[in-house]
């Protein structure tokens, strides 16, 4: 853990107004006559004066008349009570506020209408349970101490049956720590060792990992992984990992034939290469 970070809540009204779309938000919220608030990762980053392509909008009322008033194309998942819209300022997922059970360990979360905090409190870590009004963007909504977690560099689940209702979780923990440079607390780490991943369906589990393979230091993430105990990297896995990243970010040459796999571009020659090695054909065992 490094030193504590210096975080001007201060300035968060200044940052929320330089937000792209964030007038249109407002306006679409008022002719929509719903309460809705800035949640999740958009206000973790925004604390940290990072950069987000994406928004995420939490509705204490009807999310459909929010996400309709925004005017862009739509798409729905009503399973989970939620929508994504294309806007000029980018993507824009709105949800009603809800409330989640697991009918047992791993499965996907029935949900249910809830209010605000019911929702925050929903949420995998404390950094990620914040919210902004759109109508008050200077006040900050953290009921479950994520604004001091984030400060320490503390990576805290906010339950103890966290892991058990979704041990997928436990990779995301890595992606936040080598991202947000956090670590997790006793009682986290304690939970992300004893998460069980066979509750969950490899294709989740596989999801998470190439989530984790996109971030900008994914060697570090996945070593993470190996020394809590949840996956088992093969040998040269980590030399394989900070290649393909190397490669991701270089500009490939005209010409050069590519495969796109998971949104991630790599080249055909390192395909060829990984999958004519039986000792790397996967980066790792689960």
């Amino acid at each position: 853990m490094g030193s504590r970070r210096e975080i001007d809540v201060g300035g968060l009204a200044a940052r929320v107004a330089a937000l792209p779309g964030i007038p249109e938000l407002r306006a679409a919220a008022e002719a929509a006559g719903v309460r809705a608030h800035l949640v999740g990762g958009s206000v973790r980053d925004l604390l940290l004066g990072r950069d987000r392509a994406d928004l995420d909008l939490v509705v204490d009322g009807d999310h459909m008349a929010l996400a309709r008033a925004l005017g862009g194309e739509l798409r729905v998942h009503d399973r989970f009570g939620t929508a994504t819209v294309a806007t000029a300022g980018g993507p824009v997922d709105v949800a009603r506020a809800r409330a989640e059970s697991y009918a047992h360990p791993g499965a996907l979360p029935r949900v249910r209408p809830s209010g605000l905090e019911a929702d925050l409190a929903r949420r995998d870590f404390t950094v990620n349970a914040m919210a902004v009004a759109l109508a008050r963007p200077g006040e900050l909504l953290d009921p479950l101490g994520g604004l001091e977690d984030l400060r320490c560099g503390t990576l805290r689940v906010l339950h103890e049956g966290s892991f058990a209702d979704d041990p997928t979780r436990a990779l995301r923990a890595a992606r936040y720590a080598t991202r947000l440079d956090l670590d997790p607390d006793p009682a986290t780490l304690a939970g992300i060792r004893g998460a069980d991943l066979a509750t969950v369906s490899a294709d989740r589990v596989e999801a998470e990992l190439r989530r984790l393979a996109r971030e900008e230091r994914p060697r570090q993430g996945f070593e993470l992984l190996s020394n809590w105990g949840l996956i088992e990297l093969a040998p040269g896995a980590g030399e394989l990992i900070e290649g393909v990243a190397a490669l991701l970010a270089t500009p490939l040459p005209p010409g050069l034939r590519t495969l796109n796999i998971g949104g991630e571009v790599l080249t055909r020659a390192l395909c060829d290469r990984v999958y004519a090695n039986p000792g790397v054909r996967r980066i790792v065992n689960v």
